[in-house]
């Protein structure tokens, strides 16, 4: 008795069609994953997130008080509701004060007039006047 293989044991089981990806009519539309269902947030999860937005709205607070104190206007509020980095916000500050100091350093000095003290060897008219004053009294 002598027994034949199969080849193709799983013929009978599944029928396979091939199918022409370039043909529109046999793709099929892709379907939407089911949206994940959220996790659900414990109640030890949720005080360490709002212990953690204190902390930071407490120091967004102290980096807006440290900014009016040098005279760079924060909004607080707002950086807190865009969701504002302190560290973006102390970078926002140092930019600020750089850019000041840079405007500062130069200063525009207008050009002395014709009959100003500096032309006249940096003597005024007035301490001039005097001068010859005084020495014709001593003599």
């Amino acid at each position: 008795m002598t027994v034949e293989p199969d080849l193709n044991p799983a013929a009978e089981d599944a029928a396979v069609e091939e199918t022409n990806a370039s043909d529109p009519e046999t793709l099929g539309t892709p379907q939407p994953a089911a949206p994940a269902a959220p996790p659900e947030a414990t109640e030890a999860q949720t005080d360490q997130t709002a212990e953690r937005l204190r902390a930071e709205y407490a120091e967004i607070a102290a980096i807006a008080a440290q900014g009016a104190r040098l005279g760079v206007a924060i909004d607080a509020a707002d950086a807190m509701a865009k969701g504002v980095a302190p560290h973006a916000l102390r970078s926002s500050i140092l930019d600020a004060l750089a850019a000041r100091a840079e405007a500062s350093s130069v200063v525009a000095v207008a050009p002395s007039p014709a009959g100003s003290p500096a032309s006249n060897g940096g003597e005024s008219p007035i301490v001039r006047r005097a001068r010859e004053r005084a020495s014709a009294n001593r003599s």
